[in-house]
């Protein structure tokens, strides 16, 4: 359900925040998010690690934020782990993510995030991380080195040296657990490398044997595209229970934005400048923030 704002709360204006960072390396920061005291909406606070060259741009110890949408409807962040195993010994491994305040969501409208593992020997479960039902299920066994390289390098996962699970619907919280089976890794000597997972968008990974047997990755390293999260309000249910009472106080849309109920989620909504016919612009979490657009024309073409 779309809701014009009604000058309920009052958001910062662009002068309010004219102290603040704008950029962390070649990422640019657009408030609701932000670095420092009063420069981001609670639950959106980034920092800016200095110590790499570029600086890295994060949002909780786990997500690596590469681009940020300038209506700020989406962000392209890299969630990666690298997950050491012991030569020799078989293990299980929890791994978990969540979202700072769960404000972002990987349900989108552009397209698919899966989760993808890299390794020998492996069955790997993805739960739901409020009702711990099984989401998913891959096992990624191996063969040969050498075949596998000849035969699988540079294609999507099939099972072999890697395997995914998509992520259905809007997920802003989930956990996965990978178990070693001794049956499925005798084939190949993995010496110290590690089991690495990570979330990708749209474009499938191509499967690499230096990726299997590497110590760590990134997301440059594996041309992983990152995935496309959209941002989402979450201190309140929806639109209609943001705007009543003693909540709108803290309501996030600006005066001339739409408000709009987060869909597939529990909970939450999120803000934008898209109105009526026209195509508006700006940032729909600042006073005044949203510019007046152009009217919204439909081209029809036709294929020769």
């Amino acid at each position: 359900m779309a809701t014009l704002h009604l000058a309920l709360g009052v958001p910062p204006s662009a002068r309010d925040l004219r102290h603040c960072p704008t950029s962390c390396g070649d990422v640019n920061i657009t408030y609701p998010f932000g670095i420092g005291t009063g420069c981001f909406r609670p639950g959106f606070e980034l920092i800016c690690n200095t110590t790499t060259k570029p600086p890295k741009l994060f949002f909780g110890n786990t997500t690596e934020i590469l681009v940020q949408d300038a209506d700020v409807r989406y962000v392209m962040a890299s969630v990666v782990f690298n997950i050491a195993t012991t030569p020799g010994l078989l293990g299980t491994y929890n791994r978990s993510w969540q979202a700072p305040g769960r404000v972002l969501s990987t349900y989108n409208d552009l397209g698919d995030t899966s989760l993808v593992i890299v390794g020998c020997g492996i069955d790997v479960y993805l739960f739901d991380d409020d009702t711990n039902t099984v989401q998913g299920y891959c096992r990624s066994e191996c063969t040969n080195l050498a075949l596998m390289e000849k035969k699988l390098s540079g294609l999507p996962c099939n099972g072999i040296g890697c395997c995914t699970i998509d992520l259905l619907g809007g997920v802003n919280a989930f956990r996965f657990t990978i178990t070693q089976r001794e049956e499925l890794t005798r084939s190949v000597a993995l010496g110290n490398s590690t089991i690495k997972a990570f979330l990708n968008y749209i474009d499938p990974y191509s499967f690499n044997t230096a990726d299997l047997l590497s110590e760590k990755i990134n997301a440059s390293t594996i041309g992983a595209t990152g995935s496309i999260f959209s941002v989402v309000i979450t201190d309140q249910l929806d639109c209609s229970t943001a705007q009543l009472g003693l909540n709108k106080t803290d309501y996030a849309c600006s005066d001339g934005s739409i408000c709009l109920d987060q869909i597939n989620l529990q909970r939450g909504y999120h803000c934008t400048c898209l109105a009526g016919e026209t195509f508006d612009y700006g940032n729909p979490y600042l006073l005044h923030g949203c510019k007046q657009g152009i009217p919204i024309q439909f081209v029809a073409t036709e294929n020769g």
